[in-house]
């Protein structure tokens, strides 16, 4: 409900207050996305807009994003194992790790018309670029030779990796408008029409102990824990034919659904093209 007043709040001053001034060039600008109704109302989940205004029919324009995240958590707990001796033999906990990254730039260029003494249409083109990147790394348990699998207390950890990533470009024409509801404060609304080419990355993956991996054997040589060879997130790699090296299957592009005996689906392009509009409302203000 205060969302609700105070929206209605803001259109009742745009419509009864004074004549407010537009930019006359020269100005700078800088935009948020509105969404009075929303659990957020004001935000920037697209990341930073950024406006120049060269004069009162141009403007240079640039979106900038960038973030990630890094999270770490104990997947399996402590468990206790008969060691070789028939005593208990305390497993540690295992952990994991997910790590992500992105980044994008869209610059681009406006060309304002009269419209009123509030109102700035505008039409324009923008380029844009981005890209992104993942990784996970998994603990295990496990012994590094054959004559250690059944003497846990001599087992040890280790992880394996795995990294995913994507590059898009695009191009994008541009429709919107402008209006201000008082000096140097304005509420906007855009669409565009564009495509977008996606490029992945070739999936790779890792083991920091191969031969642990080789004696990766199953549940039942893991104390019922989470076996490396038998864990889908890794399935890219395989221990050859002779037993004697770890091999990694080439995965082109970032992999994908996993069906058994048939080949990973794993696109290494998308692309698409069509209309876009932005749901929420662009706040901003000159300085």
């Amino acid at each position: 409900m205060k969302k609700a007043v105070l929206f209605i709040a803001l259109v009742a001053t745009a419509a009864v207050g004074a004549q407010a001034q537009k930019f006359q060039g020269g100005e700078k600008n800088l935009e948020v996305e509105f969404n009075p109704f929303g659990g957020s109302p004001i935000g920037m989940p697209n990341g930073f807009r950024f406006r120049m205004f060269n004069s009162e029919s141009s403007a240079i324009r640039v979106g900038f994003n960038i973030g990630g995240t890094n999270m770490s958590e104990v997947y399996e707990q402590q468990a206790q194992v008969d060691g070789s001796d028939g005593a208990k033999v305390v497993l540690p906990e295992l952990n994991q790790s997910m790590k992500s990254f992105n980044f994008s730039i869209r610059p681009g260029y406006e060309m304002h018309f009269q419209g009123t003494d509030r109102l700035s249409p505008y039409v324009g083109a923008e380029l844009a670029y981005s890209m992104s990147s993942s990784e996970m790394t998994r603990e295990f348990h496990n012994s590094n030779n054959a004559d250690d699998q059944s003497k846990p207390e001599n087992w040890q950890t280790w992880d394996m990796t795995v990294k995913n990533g994507s590059s898009s470009f695009g191009l994008n024409a541009l429709a919107g408008v402008d209006f201000y509801f008082v000096d140097n404060f304005y509420l906007g609304a855009e669409v565009s029409l564009g495509f977008q080419n996606t490029s992945y990355k070739d999936r790779e993956t890792t083991a920091s102990n191969e031969d642990a991996w080789k004696y990766s054997t199953g549940a039942e040589s893991t104390g019922g824990r989470p076996d490396a060879q038998n864990d889908s997130d890794f399935y890219q790699a395989d221990w050859n034919n002779e037993g004697t090296a770890i091999e990694y299957q080439t995965i082109i592009g970032p992999g994908g659904e996993i069906i058994p005996d048939v080949d990973a689906i794993s696109p290494t392009k998308t692309s698409g093209w069509g209309p876009n509009f932005q749901s929420t409302i662009r706040l901003g203000w000159l300085f």
